[in-house]
């Protein structure tokens, strides 16, 4: 910002305020600010720089007040300009940077500068229609720079790709973009490979395949030369689209030759082989047809066998081995007849074993192909494999240990593919133990092959006490005996001292310690990982459903607004990208950027972290009813309107933390993932309706007491009273129970797999109904409230009289009933006493005995105390110091109600 070209008296009395201002100093800026201003008090950047450093101090009203001051003045100022956007863009008031420049503009039409800047005040807010304007004028105004011209080009595909009727967007837009960048290749204008770029990316939107590789093959297409093979792959590509067989299996195959290890090309090349001898495509005496052609799964193999013998003179590469199998695989599927075509599946994993078996990425491998095994071929695949380790014996121990850290993997790969086999659950229990008390002392063995790695490296023998681990967890779930988690939990402490850097130890330790209700470890753990960026959104849920669970408040209050901060930030710093792109012609990355922006925007992580951010401080943040009232205020719930779009969520979660070793039947990560999905979408929806039900209640409430007489209106009398607002949600709470009922039986997953919701909790424990017992007692009182005290239903005050209600429907009821007990007083002023109805009587009676009911349950809390334990003692220390911690934070929640409660006598 301090990087000026033209020095002049204005630039060398604004330079020590860019000075202060890049340094940090901000006190220092406004001091330097005042001396100028009292030299020149018309000079509008002074003002706006002392408005940047009141913003960085903190002082916002005072920064406003300047920045409106000159705002209004309508600057054209370059220096000025940019600062105001600075400030504006610290505000995220995005949409006064373009406002900014449009003035700016009307009084300098002919300034390149500032349209270029307005240009990228509409890609901030995404306003793609004025970007196209905006371009146009620039290219009117400099005709000889391409770029803008594209700039108008891409803003019209952007309003393709977010225009939700598909068929304007492919006869309207899409057509109007091709035709202004065909003008410009047929007047020989194109002269950057960014323009082609966008020719081609239009032309693919347009599904116009045949143009796309007419140009990718063209003279034009000679100017993609920023991607390695870029021609090649878009060629394959593109006549795949086409379904040219031949050609593409020509050109994929022409890729294998130059990387015979990429796996997609493997998998693509061998597609086409079997298209083309699904097809009868014959080879054609023809110069047109592609030369080096592979026309059937003969064909095939022929070269996968050629690059097979090519390889092994030097180190192997696992692409043509593999691609042995999935040619078998892809036959298989499409029910194709394997005739003395290669190997059997038996000799080729046999094969693929003993050349890569030590690789850490084996068995990942393998596991795509056992299923071209039947069962009696898998137990003598695992016999075979089984029998090539060498082991040496130590005098004291009847275990056969590896020689080195290579034997040692291979093992390992063995273990992991009898589990996924499933032939440990044929064993006993007793089976069980004995080879987990095996595998532990392998663990420990293994530990002397790494003894030279670095903190940052993971020891080779961690997945011997993983998979021992899971031994132990595979009979607690049959058994239910919680010692065995304990002792899990111990080991795997153990591993995290001896390998600090595996993070599949550290999810597994965390799910443990929450499972049996102490989350203090976890956050050490997690925050052990170093969770930055986008980390917050794709594993912040191994510990969200846990935090507020498990009442450690305060922890909760730090997390969520760290993963409110990254969502928040994250548009920003989006925006930027999108800018970047436009200067520098990456226009294939743009709508990648934008698509990135939106999947955070509607993350069912950040929905979920808004809500149980605001229910979190309704809980802790007031001690009264008029700070709760103010809270509410203060956050601006709409109570009629749900802002979460619940069909645009998207489920960024990597539920591949913990690598899986379990048959696919027990353990598939697609199916739980979509199942689990569904299972937060709906307890959001619980979350949300909670929230607005409980802003309507309060609403509702203060109404009542300050107004003396219900609002039937909201506003100005326009819309829904807030009592019919209320009785909407609790019809629409009524009917989401009944719908999330049918799903409480299925929210069970693996350890591995997704972590449930309090659903099925909520629902099973008649929670809900509780809650919905509090609303229509809420409904009630103020019926009364409307129809006067004689309108007394016995039915609903026996309801009254036995619900338990929460503090803030107590409050709004306090709010409700304190303006009618006082007018019931007045009626008969200098008379005798007057009765008072029931409903007085019963909510002082519910009060009491919600008092009380909080009383012995803060008494409990405060007395709790873990027993003693012989098991580990680091252990017990940080299950003991969770437990106090929320015992602490559960015990200071509840005497701040009992203190709230107490404001809330008639």
């Amino acid at each position: 910002m301090a990087s000026r070209s033209h020095v002049d008296v204005n630039e060398r009395r604004l330079r020590p305020i860019y000075d202060c201002l890049d340094n940090g100093n901000n006190k220092k800026a406004i001091q330097e600010a005042d001396k100028v201003l009292k030299k020149q008090k018309d000079l509008q950047c002074a003002k706006v720089l002392k408005a940047l450093a009141l913003l960085r101090l903190g002082r916002q009203d005072d920064s406003s007040g300047l920045l409106q001051e000159i705002h209004a003045q309508h600057p054209t100022d370059e220096a000025t300009l940019q600062a105001m956007s600075i400030c504006y863009r610290e505000l995220y008031k995005l949409e006064l940077i373009a406002d900014l420049y449009e003035n700016a503009h009307k009084n300098r039409p002919d300034n390149e500068d500032i349209l270029s800047f307005l240009f990228m005040a509409y890609v901030r807010l995404g306003d793609y229609k004025k970007q196209q304007q905006t371009a146009m004028l620039l290219h009117k105004l400099q005709p000889q720079k391409n770029p803008y011209y594209f700039w108008a080009i891409m803003s019209i595909v952007m309003q393709a790709h977010t225009c939700k009727d598909s068929k304007l967007a492919k006869t309207m837009f899409l057509p109007l973009a091709e035709r202004m960048t065909q003008k410009f290749i047929n007047d020989g204008k194109v002269n950057a490979e960014a323009e082609v770029q966008l020719y081609l990316i239009v032309l693919e939107l347009l599904q116009k395949w045949e143009e796309a590789l007419e140009l990718v093959l063209g003279s034009l297409g000679e100017k993609f030369n920023s991607e390695i093979n870029f021609r090649e792959l878009k060629t394959a590509e593109l006549c795949t689209k086409l379904e040219r067989w031949p050609e593409t299996n020509a050109a994929y195959k022409k890729l294998l030759k130059n990387y015979p290890d990429h796996w997609d090309y493997w998998q693509n090349y061998i597609s086409s082989c079997l298209k083309c001898a699904e097809n009868g495509v014959e080879p054609v005496n023809d110069s047109s047809e592609p030369v080096d052609v592979d026309y059937n799964e003969t064909m095939a193999a022929a070269f996968i066998e050629e690059c097979v013998k090519s390889c092994e003179s030097g180190r192997p590469l696992r692409g043509p081995y593999l691609a042995r199998m999935e040619l078998l695989k892809q036959m298989k599927l499409k029910n194709r007849t394997r005739i003395n075509l290669t190997e059997p599946p038996l000799k080729l994993l046999q094969e693929y074993f003993t050349l890569f078996g030590d690789k850490y990425c084996c068995f990942g491998d393998m596991k795509l192909f056992l299923d071209l095994l039947d069962s009696s071929e898998q137990i003598e695949f695992i016999t075979y494999i089984s029998q090539t380790l060498e082991f040496n014996q130590l005098e004291e121990s009847s275990i056969k240990y590896p020689l080195d850290a290579k034997q040692m993997q291979r093992h390992l790969t063995i273990l992991q593919l009898k589990r996924y086999l499933g032939m440990y659950d044929k064993c006993s229990v007793e089976e069980k133990i004995s080879l987990a008390k095996e595998l532990l002392d392998r663990y420990k063995h293994g530990l002397q092959f790494g003894k030279t790695l670095l903190k940052t490296e993971v020891q080779f023998s961690d997945n011997y006490l993983l998979l021992a681990i899971y031994l132990l967890l595979d009979i607690w779930q049959q058994s239910g005996d919680s010692k065995l988690v304990w002792q899990a939990i111990v080991q795997l402490e153990k591993g995290v001292e001896n390998s600090s850097s595996n993070f599949r130890i550290k999810f597994l330790l965390m799910r443990l310690y929450c499972i049996m209700g102490a989350y203090g470890p976890c956050h050490v753990l997690y925050e052990s990982m170093e969770v930055k960026h986008i980390m917050n959104d794709t594993i912040g849920h191994t510990i969200f459903n846990h935090i507020k669970r498990l009442g450690h408040f305060s922890v909760a209050c730090t997390t969520y607004g760290a993963m409110l901060r990254f969502f928040a930030v994250n548009h920003k710093e989006t925006t930027e990208y999108l800018i970047a792109s436009y200067k520098y012609g990456s226009f294939n990355k743009i709508n990648e950027f934008v698509e990135f922006r939106e999947r955070l925007q509607n993350s069912l992580q950040y929905a979920s972290a808004t809500v149980e951010s605001m229910l979190l401080d309704l809980i802790l943040e007031t001690t009264s009813h008029p700070s709760t009232e103010q809270m509410v205020t203060y956050m601006e719930i709409d109570p009629e309107k749900d802002k979460t779009a619940f069909s645009d969520l998207s489920d960024n979660r990597d539920l591949d933390l913990m690598e899986c070793w379990d048959p696919p039947e027990r353990c598939n990560m697609k199916e739980m993932q979509e199942k689990s999905f569904a299972e937060e979408k709906m307890w959001l929806k619980f979350r949300n309706l909670t929230l607005r039900i409980l802003a309507a209640t309060v609403k509702l409430g203060q109404q009542a007491g300050t107004a003396g007489h219900m609002n039937n209106g909201v506003g100005n009398g326009a819309g829904k009273s807030m009592p019919e607002i209320l009785y909407d949600l609790l019809e629409q709470l009524k009917k989401h129970i009944e719908d999330c009922k049918e799903f409480c039986s299925m929210s069970q997953y693996p350890l591995q797999g997704p972590y449930p919701t309090q659903l099925s909790n909520y629902l099973s424990t008649e929670h809900c109904h509780v809650f919905v017992d509090m609303i229509e007692n809420i409904l009630y009182i103020q019926s009364l409230h409307e129809e006067g005290l004689d309108k007394i239903d016995n039915e609903k005050e026996e309801r009254l009289k036995d619900s338990v209600p929460s503090k803030l429907n107590t409050g709004a009821c306090h709010r409700i009933l304190k303006p009618l007990k006082t007018k019931k007083s007045k009626k008969k002023k200098g008379g005798p006493i007057p009765t008072q109805p029931g409903v007085f009587d019963h909510y002082s009676a519910l009060l009491k005995g919600l008092e009380k009911a909080t009383k012995d349950l803060h008494e409990a809390v405060r007395d709790l105390d873990p027993d003693d334990s012989s098991v580990e003692k680091e252990l017990w220390k940080k299950v003991e110091k969770s437990y106090q911690q929320s015992s602490r934070e559960v015990s200071e929640l509840l005497h701040n109600k009992l203190q709230y409660l107490a404001t809330l006598q008639l």
